[in-house]
């Protein structure tokens, strides 16, 4: 494109147009609502007439990402003036589309990047910043705590100076608190102290951000300076520890808090117990059984990515005098790309362990042999009705979590859980078994019939996402049986009823043969 074309481009995607002006009232029009000037019932028709701009097509990039910012501003009132934060949203089409628009405007907002269209910046990085402060704020409220973290993590990249990303890292650690192990646990006390005292004062900061701060304030907590960092080898494994926590991929909750602590090398996500009922005195043995092979396979999936990403680009003996056509579509065929292709088996047959775990531990009672990580939900699946061993459970987040990731990862019939995420990997995932895959250095992600055409970097960028997205439903398992688990020792004991101690060793390295 030469550079009166460039310009002419630039200048009518970020072009201010009737829509523009309208979309500006509107965001007045929910501040009004939220500050209860103004009719819930405003929200609808604005929505309304929103999503018909989106669906009839035709506007600019600004307009399509602003739409969504406002969209996601309008739901995202909606939801807090009428759900209540006490209980978990198993199957609530407003939260998907809320998710759904700060997703969109996340990917309009890259596009503004990729694009090079200068005179969208500002927008681009403002909408994104609070696309990722809000779409964190969700995750955090379904269980996702750890990559709520990472996106807030993201916003501050994008807005060091502004307070809310740091705030919600604060608030998150303050209420999560009791979800990490108990050597760490002093101090994420101590980071959210850090992190939350300085907005106290703000007239913005909500009340319930000031009881949380005074739950916690007077608490012990210890100088973070104690908090030694790690100093990696020059070794192999020190460069692969070190590639795992730069990418906030191992198994245990403070390494993303701080990825370099002493405290975040080890893989030491676990459930603080599972108490057998005494007509079944093998049921804690079976559940910790299941995440053993839930944590080898993951920890083994992640290596196998390393070595495909810090590998991919240098020939492997084993692919040595093979002969394959060269179909002139510059197509890498590889020992490191199979490698690939085995983690992403490897993850996918995770989430059906998962479903597997919540089978036997909900006592949901389907077959075995017939249980899945996406159907497992639904008693109905035509109707999408959540089954009642699951909704009874109507506080736990991290339950209500796993459900979004089922989600993020299989889609459903609902434009709004149909993200460009969820296609990609859906397709990614359908090549891989079914058809071909033709992974290429560029190129745009093209899918024609038997084969899939996918650049390296967009490969690489759903293969990242998917470990993350698997890691993350891993904690959400840990975190929902160690919610059942507290409550029902609590219950124990209020019956005046003994717990017998559940020990628990480790199996020692040297006998990983």
């Amino acid at each position: 494109m030469d550079s009166t074309k460039e310009l002419d481009f630039s200048t009518k995607e970020s072009q201010i147009t009737e829509k523009s002006l309208k979309l500006r009232d509107y965001g007045t029009v929910i501040e009004d609502v939220k500050a209860g000037r103004l009719q819930l019932s405003c929200l609808d028709a604005l929505v309304d007439e929103v999503n018909l701009w989106i669906r009839e097509g035709g506007m600019n990039l600004f307009d399509r990402m602003m739409s969504f910012h406002v969209l996601g501003h309008a739901l995202n009132t909606k939801r807090c003036l009428t759900s209540s934060p006490e209980k978990a949203d198993y199957n609530s089409p407003l939260v998907w589309e809320e998710v759904f628009c700060y997703r969109s405007v996340m990917r309009l907002a890259s596009e503004v990047s990729q694009r090079r269209i200068i005179a969208l910046y500002p927008a681009a990085i403002m909408t994104r910043y609070q696309a990722d402060v809000h779409l964190g704020a969700l995750y955090d409220y379904f269980g996702r705590f750890q990559e709520a973290q990472y996106l807030w993590l993201q916003a501050g990249h994008l807005n060091k100076e502004d307070y809310m990303w740091q705030f919600n890292i604060g608030f998150s650690l303050a209420s999560t608190h009791g979800y990490y192990e108990k050597r760490t646990e002093p101090f994420v006390l101590a980071h959210a102290k850090r992190l939350l005292n300085p907005f106290l004062e703000k007239p913005e900061t909500t009340n319930s951000a000031k009881v949380i701060y005074n739950q916690i304030k007077d608490w012990e907590t210890p100088d973070l300076a104690l908090d030694k960092d790690i100093s990696y080898e020059g070794s192999e494994e020190g460069r692969y520890n070190k590639w795992v926590n730069d990418h906030w991929l191992r198994l245990n909750s403070y390494n993303d808090i701080n990825p370099y602590s002493l405290m975040s090398q080890e893989d030491s996500l676990y459930f603080n117990a599972v108490f057998s009922p005494k007509d079944d005195a093998k049921f804690g043995y079976r559940m910790f059984s299941l995440l053993n092979e839930i944590k080898q396979e993951y920890v083994s999936a992640r290596y196998m990515l390393y070595q495909y990403f810090t590998s991919s680009g240098s020939s492997h003996f084993s692919d040595k005098n093979v002969w394959l056509a060269d179909n002139g579509d510059y197509s890498n065929y590889s020992f490191h790309i199979e490698v690939a292709k085995s983690a992403f088996r490897a993850l996918y047959s995770i989430l059906d362990k998962i479903a597997y775990s919540l089978n036997e531990y909900l006592g949901i009672g389907l077959n075995p042999n017939s249980v899945s990580f996406k159907d497992i939900w639904y008693s109905d699946k035509k109707k999408r009705t959540i089954r009642t061993e699951i909704t009874r459970l109507e506080s736990n987040y991290s339950l209500a979590g796993l459900l979004f990731i089922r989600n993020d990862i299989y889609g459903g019939d609902e434009h709004f859980l149909q993200n460009e995420g969820t296609i990609r990997l859906k397709a990614v995932r359908n090549a891989m078994e079914h058809r071909s895959i033709a992974i290429v250095d560029d190129g745009v992600f093209d899918e024609n019939g038997l084969l899939l055409k996918i650049s390296r970097a967009d490969f690489d960028e759903i293969a990242m996402s998917l470990i993350r997205t698997v890691r993350q439903a891993i904690f959400c398992l840990v975190n929902m049986v160690n919610h059942i688990e507290y409550d029902k020792k609590k219950s124990i004991k209020a019956a005046g009823q003994m717990i017998i101690p559940q020990e628990i060793t480790v199996v020692p390295d040297d006998d990983k043969v």
